[in-house]
């Protein structure tokens, strides 16, 4: 009688559980997946100018291999559009070594499905080209999947499925889309500047004030990268600031255009939320003054502000847009507009560069008036 009793709940337990157990759709699509990477991306014209790139650097056949194991990240031609790339003719006018390392740079030499990532930021994994790449993933929506602070996008839900899910799952592997393609540069961001005379002002000040030495070494460094027309535009010359006095300035009227040692995504700043009326803050080289990141005061930009002041509500700001309102006060990212309040309403147009020592952010504007930093 008792084992009959028994034997009873248990059954009924088990009922239960199976029926509670949520349907694994990723499983589901690994045995039911019959083409190749290659096949997807040649047969979704989303991917036509990707799959055109990947001809022309020849890896379509390794990748319509079924018994490999790849994971591609393709971006849209959306995002290629934002590169002034418009059909597979454009590729003609890049070089061939240049080509097939882009390329590369978009495939690791693994089956990575979405769940096996860590619920963590900048979980690391090799390319083709055996440079790192940084791959994030979170519970927030909006940068639930992200490669080196670019979103990877969801795949469409089908019928009325309110599940996200990221990933086409093929036999040789998984695609996943992207919004902008990945600049990962094999140099350091001491060259990546140096190979682009758009940036002399900002070098020239990194050398004055004893800097630029510095991001030649290991690193890891964030750099803010405004162009020479943003100094011409404050009344900042090469010949002015080759004449600054570093005895007047804080070394932070230039130190202020990189973080060490810090490595930093502007979209891994979502899952840095402030608690209370504390800030996420940055130090700089010097200790009098911090930097915040896509924080209240700031927006969606950045901005430098006294150390005393970074984690209260009455912030000093130390950058072009001290006098304006709440919230605006940053220096916006190059290319996306001002009062821009969250990053999730970038437009679209913000890039940054990954380099082997650091990343570079380009910016709208200078990040600190030389005269309110005065010693």
């Amino acid at each position: 009688m008792n084992i009959r009793k028994y034997g009873g709940w248990i059954m009924l337990l088990l009922w239960l559980t199976a029926a509670c157990k949520k349907p694994d759709f990723e499983s589901e699509e690994r045995a039911q997946a019959t083409g190749t990477i290659s096949n997807y991306l040649i047969n979704n014209f989303d991917f036509s100018l990707f799959a055109a790139a990947v001809q022309k650097a020849g890896l379509t056949d390794s990748l319509d291999q079924a018994t490999t194991a790849f994971t591609v990240l393709a971006p849209l031609n959306s995002a290629f559009n934002k590169d002034g790339v418009f059909q597979p003719s454009d590729f003609d006018k890049w070089p061939a070594d240049s080509l097939r390392y882009f390329v590369r740079t978009h495939v690791l030499p693994v089956k990575l499905f979405y769940t096996d990532i860590p619920l963590s930021s900048d979980n690391r994994y090799e390319n083709l080209n055996h440079t790192r790449l940084y791959v994030s993933r979170s519970t927030i929506v909006n940068v639930a999947l992200t490669v080196n602070g670019v979103q990877v996008q969801p795949q469409p839900s089908l019928g009325s499925s309110t599940n996200i899910k990221y990933g086409a799952t093929q036999l040789n592997g998984v695609v996943y889309p992207l919004s902008s393609t990945l600049k990962v540069m094999p140099v350091t961001v001491q060259d990546f500047l140096s190979s682009r005379p758009q940036y002399s002002h900002l070098i020239a000040g990194l050398k004055k004030f004893g800097f630029w030495e510095q991001l030649n070494a290991d690193g890891p460094f964030t750099v803010f990268a405004p162009q020479d027309s943003c100094f011409e535009n404050r009344g900042m010359t090469l010949d002015s600031i080759s004449r600054m006095d570093a005895l007047r300035y804080d070394p932070a009227v230039f130190g202020s255009y990189f973080l060490k040692p810090n490595h930093v995504f502007l979209l891994d700043m979502l899952q840095l939320p402030p608690t209370g009326t504390s800030y996420v803050t940055f130090d700089t080289p010097s200790p009098n003054y911090k930097m915040l990141i896509c924080q209240v005061g700031v927006g969606a930009g950045v901005g430098v502000v006294t150390a005393a002041s970074a984690n209260t509500s009455s912030q000093v700001q130390v950058g072009p847009y001290a006098d304006r309102p709440w919230g605006d006060q940053g220096t916006a990212f190059l290319g996306e507009p001002r009062m821009t309040l969250s990053i999730t309403n970038f437009k679209g147009t913000y890039i940054n560069y990954t380099c082997t020592n650091g990343i570079v952010h380009l910016m709208s504007d200078i990040l600190v008036m030389p005269e309110n930093v005065t010693r």
